[in-house]
């Protein structure tokens, strides 16, 4: 005998087989065959099928994007296609109880789950637990219909699906909301990334990551929308350049430096902040964070230049005192106060729980101000010493004064300066004897989880010599 699945699926293969017969049944349809019915007529593409499903869709949210591996215009036209239906139908159909077409690769457990591929009844608790929360305006009295969707940008220019979305949805916004909660620029855009905002409300942006080099101008056009991400949680800003024209023309520069930071300083709510190779904070940055509603919980500034006086606001300010994540990679010291440093690791001893200092050029007469306030950072899971300037001696100091982090599950540190030659090459043995040492050291006091000493880069490959339990040199000794 055929299992009441197979039953089942014979029957929506059936159904299938007959477009107008299968689109007159939706109104009798139990709403536990919409599932596997629109995700049979989703693989066949029969996109008639589709847009009347719908229009007729009998839960609250359809999470069409967990269906979607790859961007097709004929599934979006015909999912858009149904909710015109809906959205120009006066009276909805009482049994039609859609209110979000969610586009986000997400809830794939409602698929899973109504298609009979999960074990176990398909509960209301099920079916909440896949339904995302959102708010429904109305606007000029008509009931508005939400539509999610993550943007992940790396072209240069918008794709056709998208520019076919952006005009669908410009010219519907009376009776529609679209929201897009993390949007990620992998590209430097031809187009003005503000215009997106027209359709994208930017208030209900809670992550922005732009990962690729844009340029200062780039940066000003998409200020006065950044400053409308009310709600923007995580801001990640990777190597924001001045155009080579702009450097035989600084005023251009200082017209867009206040433009961007009026904008940054409106983000209220950060909570994450990651910040690398960014050229106008030096001296900005709290006029960049100063209307901080809550104390933020990441803070990475990496390969910038900060000043005195940004030391003395990060060290002082309430804002950064429940940091669990501190990253100041690439930060050069050496003109910089470093009692600063040592005052902020004092206030964060009860939270932080990943500290990175790669390459700030940390010499040994720095470590005396900073080890103290290190050894009471008792949460610390993560340290990051790489690529600074210590001996032998203050690599053991500073061991040593990791004796009470007992959660520390990652560790990197520089390998001594007397590894090198006068010319800044590796010498093989001085590595291996000098950073075996340390680490037997170490397990003198405690016994570390996994733990690398790093040297610089090669002059000549630039590759580098890493010590675990043994050494691996650069491919220069292959």
């Amino acid at each position: 005998m055929s299992s009441p699945l197979t039953l089942q699926m014979l029957a929506r293969s059936s159904l299938l087989k007959n477009e107008a017969l299968a689109i007159s049944a939706l109104n009798k349809l139990p709403m536990e065959l919409f599932p596997p019915l629109f995700k049979d007529a989703f693989k066949g593409k029969q996109t008639n099928i589709l847009s009347a499903m719908v229009a007729a869709w009998p839960f609250r949210c359809l999470p069409v994007g967990a269906l979607m591996k790859f961007h097709d215009m004929n599934i979006l036209e015909a999912v858009l296609d149904g909710l015109d239906l809906l959205i120009q139908q006066k009276d909805r159909p009482r049994n039609c109880k859609l209110e979000v077409l969610d586009f986000r690769d997400a809830h794939h457990n409602f698929w899973n789950v109504w298609a009979g591929t999960e074990d176990g009844v398909c509960s209301p608790d099920v079916v909440r637990e896949t339904q995302p929360v959102v708010h429904h305006p109305e606007r000029q009295g008509k009931e508005v219909v939400t539509v999610m969707m993550n943007l992940s940008l790396n072209s240069s220019h918008l794709c056709k699906y998208l520019e076919y979305f952006h005009c669908w949805a410009q010219q519907r916004k009376d009776v529609l909301q679209v929201i897009c909660e993390k949007l990620e620029f992998g590209t430097l855009p031809v187009y003005n990334p503000l215009d997106l905002l027209e359709v994208f409300e930017p208030s209900c942006i809670q992550e922005l990551e732009v990962n690729v080099r844009w340029d200062l101008r780039t940066l000003a056009q998409f200020a006065p929308g950044l400053g409308q991400m009310s709600n923007l949680q995580k801001l990640l800003l990777n190597e924001i350049f001045t155009p080579l024209r702009w450097f035989w023309n600084p005023e251009m520069k200082q017209q867009c430096f206040p433009q961007i930071i009026s904008q940054l300083s409106q983000l209220k709510k950060l909570q994450h902040l990651y910040l690398n190779r960014v050229l106008f904070l030096n001296a900005r940055l709290d006029q960049v964070l100063r209307n901080l509603e809550r104390p933020l919980k990441t803070l990475a500034i990496t390969r910038c230049t900060l000043s005195e006086s940004d030391m003395s606001y990060l060290s002082q300010c309430p804002s950064f005192h429940q940091l669990t994540h501190l990253d100041l990679s690439g930060v050069t010291f050496l003109n910089l106060s470093h009692p600063l440093l040592g005052r902020l690791l004092e206030r964060l001893q009860a939270t932080l729980q990943t500290l990175k200092l790669k390459g700030c050029m940390l010499m040994d007469f720095q470590m005396g101000v900073i080890l103290p306030a290190l050894s009471q950072c008792s949460q610390l899971v993560e340290v990051d010493f790489a690529w600074n300037l210590l001996s032998v001696s203050s690599l053991k100091m500073l061991l040593q004064h990791t004796a009470n982090l007992r959660q520390l599950k990652l560790e990197k540190y520089p390998a001594p300066e007397e590894v090198y030659d006068v010319n800044d090459y590796v010498l093989p043995d001085r590595f291996t004897q000098y950073c075996s040492e340390l680490l037997e050291t170490l397990r003198g006091i405690r016994q570390p989880k996994e733990l690398y000493f790093v040297s610089r880069r090669c002059v000549d490959c630039l590759g580098v010599c890493v010590y675990n339990l043994e050494a691996s040199l650069c491919p220069c000794w292959d």
